[in-house]
């Protein structure tokens, strides 16, 4: 397993523990722009938004 694939399963867990749908998929993939870290997982803010979390909660 490589990390992309690692840290997309990390995310996808964590999600489904704060209450996404078992079949939601986070869509890691590597930074755009390296001063903000190797990888990024785009979509946790749109999840948190539809469990009415506030989105600082979901960073």
């Amino acid at each position: 397993m490589n990390i992309q694939a690692l840290l997309s399963e990390k995310v996808s867990q964590a999600l489904i523990a704060a209450g996404a749908p078992a079949d939601c998929e986070p869509q890691v993939r590597q930074s755009a722009k390296v001063q903000f870290g190797d990888y990024q997982a785009n979509g946790v803010m749109a999840v948190a938004k539809k469990l009415g979390m506030p989105p600082a909660t979901a960073r």
